[in-house]
């Protein structure tokens, strides 16, 4: 991955619902010009363990991020 990850932050931190706790991503950042941003992934998948959603937030992140900045 080229991008700077210590301009980037991704929070994976997964919401509970119906039992299940539900995957997904916020990825923060700061453009070249100081603004900010922030790209929000949505519901990604349920999972009954809180870590497997954890995990798979992440993973989505790391992919999202891959094909943006290469």
């Amino acid at each position: 991955m080229r991008f700077n990850s210590t301009l980037i932050v991704v929070d994976p931190t997964p919401r509970r619902a119906d039992g299940e706790y539900m995957a997904h991503a916020r990825i923060s950042g700061s453009r070249a010009d100081g603004t900010g941003y922030e790209i929000h992934s949505g519901d990604l998948a349920g999972f009954d363990a809180r870590e497997d959603a954890i995990a798979y937030a992440k993973n989505w992140a790391q992919d999202w991020l891959e094909v943006r900045f290469g």
